[in-house]
């Protein structure tokens, strides 16, 4: 689908937010119940019947449209896959994908997983894509004791976003994806790539995702990888925010010559767009979140989007192959582009994590009776997996497994580049973090 045709007027208020992850003015009971503090006893028992439910719960439309633009090719992988069945302990399961859109409502993400829940009593949730999306599904999966796997959202928003700690971690409730440590550490790579002033100027909105980056004990500034460089934070803005002549203004004054932030993609693109005609340009821009898919950097007018640059999770390139299909990245990627549900689109980065959900889902029900859902969430927990994103590892500890519930994957830098027709490019410029894949050339300025 067209991202800028699907992107919401007004997008999910602050006080929606909060209210849909558990962090209004009842807060303490709202809050996701960890397994430290006894959680996870609802419906914890084993469900019946001869077919395995999986939910999946994405934003299709909406303000992170975006990110769920490869659904329906991934969902048709999957049927496929799943279409035999699923054997354990001598018994064949049949297999019903039951999918969601939010319409990148935290509010419409918590009533699915309640309706996914308790009308359709599904045996293993899996939920991507922005917390606004993640933490209502995994709130409700937690407190219901439903095992639940989700991807693409920053770690450490997943983990203490939740109320986690490293002594009171969730019980049915698992997350891979990259953390603050790996984009810190790929952005600040191509930083160095250009000859600035090391002043980083940063957009950090008041969500889920932008405290997790001005976190000072666990976030952005707190990695090693951005020593060195000066920040300068204008302060949280709400989303929606129209006007941000008062954030240029600042990076102007503070002769910011590096951007960085995590802003949503109707934002960025308010802000990119003032900033060009209120004269303030960079000599680079690092852009988590807002820029991740073609369709919404050739969404920017006058070709703002040329030579942007973001810390990418999947490319094509990457080494690796699905456990599902058999396909490598590569033809992943191929084949997307050429099914019918991709409307003449090009791959996009949803295409690796997305896919390997299911490629995890698969290996953990092959390996725990599918109807215990205690059963199925600790497996997840003993998970080891090489799939198309790389290995996803709940077991290893170290930087692969920071805390209980997370399994992290390492990034790249990578840069738009306009080519022929008006279609961007995404070019690998960096490749600290996973060496295995080759440098598509050198970053050039904006």
């Amino acid at each position: 689908m067209d991202h800028a045709a699907h992107q919401q007027t007004n997008p999910p208020t602050r006080r929606t937010v909060l209210r849909a992850l558990g962090l209004g003015a009842a807060a303490a009971g709202a809050a996701p119940l960890l397994s430290a503090c006894g959680g996870g006893l609802k419906g914890s028992g084993s469900t019946s019947g001869d077919t395995i439910r999986i939910g999946y719960v994405s934003p299709r439309t909406g303000a992170y449209a975006a990110f769920a633009e490869s659904d329906l090719y991934i969902l048709g992988q999957a049927r496929a896959a799943f279409a035999k069945g699923i054997t354990y302990g001598g018994t064949t399961y049949k297999v019903q994908i039951l999918d969601r859109d939010t319409g990148s409502d935290p509010q419409q993400a918590a009533t699915i997983a309640d309706e996914l829940i308790s009308q359709q009593g599904v045996d293993l949730m899996l939920v991507t894509s922005t917390p606004e999306t993640v933490h209502p599904v995994a709130n409700k999966c937690e407190s219901e004791g439903v095992p639940c796997i989700s991807t693409i959202e920053p770690w450490q928003a997943y983990f203490y976003g939740r109320g986690g700690t490293p002594e009171k971690t969730f019980t049915y409730t698992y997350h891979f994806f990259d953390g603050i440590e790996h984009i810190s550490t790929a952005e600040s790579d191509m930083w160095r790539l250009f000859d600035t002033n090391k002043k980083v100027g940063v957009l950090w909105p008041n969500d889920s995702d932008g405290g997790a980056f001005r976190d000072r004990k666990t976030g952005y500034r707190a990695q090693a990888a951005t020593k060195g460089f000066t920040f300068v934070d204008p302060g949280a803005y709400e989303n929606g925010t129209k006007d941000f002549s008062s954030i240029i203004a600042t990076f102007k004054k503070e002769g910011v010559q590096i951007l960085a932030g995590v802003p949503t993609p109707p934002d960025f693109a308010t802000f990119w767009t003032q900033a060009a005609q209120q004269g303030f340009k960079p000599e680079v821009a690092t852009i988590s979140k807002a820029i991740l898919f073609e369709s919404s950097v050739a969404s920017l007018p006058d070709g703002l989007g040329d030579g942007l640059c973001t810390a990418s999770w999947w490319v094509p390139q990457y080494p690796f192959t699905s456990s599902l299909t058999g396909q490598t990245a590569q033809q992943l990627a191929d084949d997307y582009e050429k099914s019918a549900q991709a409307k003449g689109r090009k791959w996009n980065q949803g295409l690796g994590p997305n896919h390997a959900l299911f490629e995890v889902a698969r290996d953990v029900l092959r390996h725990a009776d599918p109807k215990d859902r205690k059963a199925v969430a600790a497996r997840i927990g003993k998970t080891g997996l090489d799939t198309v994103l790389g290995r996803i590892d709940w077991t290893g500890g170290g930087a692969a497994n920071p805390v209980k519930n997370v399994a992290a994957i390492p990034m790249v830098g990578t840069q738009w580049v306009k080519g022929s027709g008006g279609a961007y490019d995404l070019n690998v410029v960096s490749n600290t973090l996973v060496p295995s894949v080759k440098l598509d050339g050198k970053a050039r300025k904006l």
